[in-house]
């Protein structure tokens, strides 16, 4: 099972590549001053890079400890409170404390009422980082108001059989294609695509 965890800007492809060349050059400006805060929204289709930029962003602004990932459905009313007392007492710590909520449309109505609240009184240093498929007018407009918005598109054929090829060079450039076009531009569903077809078909050579 082929692994792919993007570090860096050029690790990305597509729309993801674009807002990463911004973002990310942005984090790490921002880690060793800690002033300041981050209110973003990643909405897109699935699988183009929305997380995996999210969690790359986190890695450059925070230590491990101070990073939590949490799916929108999850975030109630009690965590909410928590991370707004969190606030006051993480002034002294090393870098920001980073929270990214996955499908931030499937966030409970109530939670969002205090999700906006958390927002307009996060301290500096604090950084949150939502995404959504898609689906934002299920995210109430006045919490959307709140975070700045980041679209990413479905990746190109032709880039994500590029993107394709540096993780196995034997494959066909048919094959690719299929699997490209197939995937409707989701890196996620190409990488799992592929490593399908290397599972039955094996490496060069094999009998």
């Amino acid at each position: 099972m082929m692994t792919y965890l993007p570090q860096s800007a050029a690790d990305f492809i597509g729309s993801a590549r674009a807002v990463a060349d911004i973002l990310l050059p942005k984090a790490g400006h921002l880690r060793p001053r800690r002033q300041g805060t981050l209110k973003l929204l990643f909405y897109g289709p699935p699988g183009v890079g929305k997380t995996s930029l999210a969690q790359a962003m986190a890695r450059k602004l925070a230590d491990p400890w101070s990073i939590q990932s949490i799916n929108g459905r999850s975030v109630n009313v009690e965590l909410l409170r928590l991370w707004q007392e969190a606030c006051w007492y993480t002034s002294c710590l090393p870098g920001f404390t980073v929270k990214i909520v996955d499908e931030l449309d499937t966030t409970p109505p109530a939670a969002q009422d205090l999700l906006l609240t958390f927002l307009d009184g996060m301290k500096d240093g604090w950084a949150f980082i939502g995404t959504s498929n898609l689906d934002v007018g299920c995210i109430k407009p006045r919490l959307q108001s709140r975070l700045q918005p980041w679209r990413f598109d479905a990746a190109p054929t032709d880039t994500l059989i590029q993107f394709l090829k540096q993780f196995n060079g034997h494959v066909p450039d048919q094959t690719l294609r299929h699997i490209a076009v197939g995937s409707g531009g989701n890196v996620r569903a190409a990488l799992l695509d592929l490593d399908k077809w290397l599972d039955v078909v094996g490496p060069p050579g094999a009998s």
